[in-house]
């Protein structure tokens, strides 16, 4: 069994406690390597303490036999250790020796350990020192038939010396140690001395009993004891056993000893979680070296307890090496609602190195996990000790709107919903008991909803038809136009691009649509300038046929649609469906289906309202009214009441004729359409 104990590290030095494996945080010459040290104590509890006597010495060898060795480090204490030890590449050995070199001791013991090693240019080089205990233990045991007998005193002189001696051994002329009761001793034999004598005088108020030994050819580090038990059937009435233990591992050392800072509560158990509804905690943070490190963190924040003073936060010092630490309702205040945790981080100057978490229940808001943008719903929960409670939650900066709280089910958790969440909108929520706000103001930037694809009319092509489309891939289309009814037939596009565009726009093209009339087969027909979300499908006849929608991710519910434009709407003098001034038109629907129309069938047409079916959500624009300049125009939306589905598909379209599909209109409507936009 072994205890180790790493003394020397490089990246972070922590006293017997930490090892390096981060050898990109050093920085290495191309001929240095990095010394990381462990040491090990042949013994399962053997614990140094940091006043012990210490020494490193490391040792380059001169010669390839390793015969003779330079001096290169050395250290006596264990606080003069660097956190780094750079050395050369050669061939080098570590020595440690740890106490005190006593002859003869009852407490102080002395271990030496040796180890070879290699430095490896720009690396870290792993050495390990297995300490041995130099002392020779003897241990004299008295049974209890010595103590029933001898009434009067007993004792045994051991000495190092190889035949006893009485006055030498009272006068301290060799090394002595003098055993009256059961206990373990420890020496180091003097040069040129190989055996442990030893004497037992016993007493009683009518005889004295003596006797002497020699215990020849002592080992070091090899464990002795001498059992001395009273028998009238011995010679002498004194039976004494000698017995040599070859085992190594002295279970009676017991040098208790803590490397690190620790942090301890005042007053409640640190392990446990703390519920808090007020007051103070105090802490105490001790190291055995000076403290250069004490901070606390909860989150990403940090706290240097050192540098200055922290509202909430008390920091005494009985000396650099004794802090305590009082946190109050301010400190706890800064800690978000719920199961929360800090810590404390310490490090002395020896480099030992403290951590202490703490587990806390805080009343206040929760973080915000859950929200709907399609549903305009966000699912607040706070966690407090008292229920009379509400949610606040506003637009940054705005009024806050309370909200009815109701029990989550889990202890001291309450919930609440909000019903109008925006996207694109930065909210700040908190909790209020009894009406006024406690524990932090928590915020939330709600991400932007999708926009319409290819909105601003910048990339345009020519089919193999002839028509010109509002996309680079004439085969790729998300808008389309009727240009596919007339570039074929009569050789008249409805809508193209332009490069009238409003001041200030982000492009270079705008879209253009105009109503034309156009001969076919010897008939004139009206046709409407269009653009829409979907595709041309087919020419049927005099007519065509359209599907109106695509696919569309609606990540929140948009409010309105919001373009740019310019237009003329003319006299109507095409078609017989109605007369007076032409209509613009614009309507924007959000469904959950496609809707096909051919412009021969009158029942395949449909109202873009929320009473048609599929539609969720409309959002109509008509006028007669020209524009001569660019115009901004938003459109708000409509939605049907109770929704509980999702839309899938995006209706959109623009004309200048909006009786188009009955061939009604004027040829002198136009109308630019430009960065076209939902509204969240």
């Amino acid at each position: 069994m072994k205890k180790i104990f790493n003394i020397i590290i490089c990246a972070t030095v922590a006293l017997f406690s930490v090892a390096c494996n981060q050898t990109e945080e050093i920085e290495m010459s191309a001929e240095e390597g990095v010394v990381s040290l462990n040491v090990a104590f042949a013994s399962t509890r053997a614990e140094i303490d940091p006043n012990t006597p210490f020494e490193l010495k490391i040792y380059r060898y001169a010669d390839a036999e390793k015969s003779e060795k330079q001096l290169v480090r050395k250290y006596t204490a264990l606080t003069d250790i660097p956190e780094y030890i750079w050395l050369v590449k050669d061939n080098y050995v570590a020595q440690v020796k740890v106490g005190e070199k006593e002859l003869a001791s009852f407490e102080t013991k002395y271990y030496t350990g040796t180890a070879d090693f290699e430095i490896v240019p720009g690396s870290i080089t792993p050495v390990n020192v297995e300490c041995m205990l130099f002392n020779t233990p003897v241990k004299v045991v008295y049974e209890d038939t010595v103590a029933a007998h001898f009434t009067k005193e007993f004792y045994t002189y051991v000495c190092a010396s190889d035949s006893f001696d009485l006055t030498a051994a009272k006068q301290g002329d060799v090394p002595t140690l003098k055993y009256t009761e059961s206990t373990t001793g420890y020496f180091i034999l003097p040069d040129g001395c190989s055996n442990l004598s030893w004497y037992f005088c016993g007493s009683d108020s009518s005889e004295q009993i003596t006797s002497q030994g020699v215990i020849e050819n002592i080992e070091p580090n090899k464990y002795y004891s001498l059992t001395f038990k009273y028998s009238k059937d011995a010679p002498g009435y004194l039976v004494v056993e000698a017995v040599i233990d070859y085992s190594v591992d002295h279970r009676e050392d017991k040098v208790p000893f803590s490397p690190d800072p620790t942090v301890k509560s005042v007053g409640f158990d640190i392990e446990s979680p703390i519920y808090y509804n007020g007051g103070n905690y105090e802490f105490n943070i001790a190291a055995l070296d000076n403290i250069t490190t004490l901070a606390i963190t909860y989150g990403d924040q940090t706290i240097n307890l050192l540098d200055g003073s922290t509202e909430g936060v008390t920091v005494t010092s009985s000396s650099a090496k004794n802090y305590n630490v009082v946190l109050s309702e301010q400190f706890f205040a800064l800690l978000a609602g719920g199961q929360q945790t800090f810590a404390f981080r310490v490090k002395d100057a020896s480099g030992g190195v403290g951590y202490q978490e703490c587990t806390c229940f805080i009343a206040g808001i929760l973080p915000l996990e859950s929200y709907d943008l399609w549903f305009a719903t966000a699912n607040f929960s706070a966690y407090s000790y008292s229920s009379d409670i509400t949610i606040g939650y506003r637009v940054a900066g705005g009024e806050w709107k309370q909200l009815s709280v109701t029990a989550s089910g889990v202890e001291n958790v309450y919930n609440a919903t909000a019903t109008d969440f925006a996207a694109a909108t930065t909210y700040e929520y908190t909790l209020f008991v009894g009406g006024a706000q406690v524990g932090q103001t928590l915020s939330v930037t709600t991400p932007a909803g999708t926009q319409i694809p290819a909105a601003g009319f910048e990339s345009w092509s020519t089919a193999s038809d002839k028509a010109v489309c509002p996309a680079a891939d004439p085969y790729a289309l998300y808008w389309d136009t009727g240009n596919h009814a007339t570039a074929g037939l009569v050789g008249e596009q409805l809508t193209t691009s332009s490069t009238d565009v409003r001041s200030g726009a982000t492009g270079t093209y705008s879209a253009y649509m105009r109503s034309i009339k156009a001969a076919v087969m010897g008939i004139g027909k009206f046709a409407a300038g269009n653009l829409f979300v979907g595709r041309f499908v087919a020419i049927d006849g005099m007519g065509g046929i359209v599907e109106f929608g695509r696919p569309f991710d609606f990540t929140a519910r948009p409010k309105a649609i919001r373009f740019w434009m310019k237009n003329n709407e003319g006299t109507i003098n095409e078609g017989s469906h109605t007369s007076g001034t032409d209509l613009g038109k614009v309507y924007c629907c959000l469904t959950d289906r496609n809707f096909t129309v051919n412009t021969n069938k009158e029942e395949t047409l449909f109202a873009p309202t929320i009473a048609t079916e599929g539609i969720l959500a409309s959002a109509v624009w008509e006028s007669t009214e020209s524009h001569s300049e660019w115009t901004l125009i938003e459109i708000p939306f409509e939605y049907r009441e109770n929704l509980t589905t999702k839309p899938t598909t995006l209706v959109l379209t623009f004309t200048c004729s909006g009786y188009g599909d009955y061939f009604t209109g004027s040829t002198n409507s136009w109308m630019y359409v430009d960065d076209v936009e939902f509204v969240y």
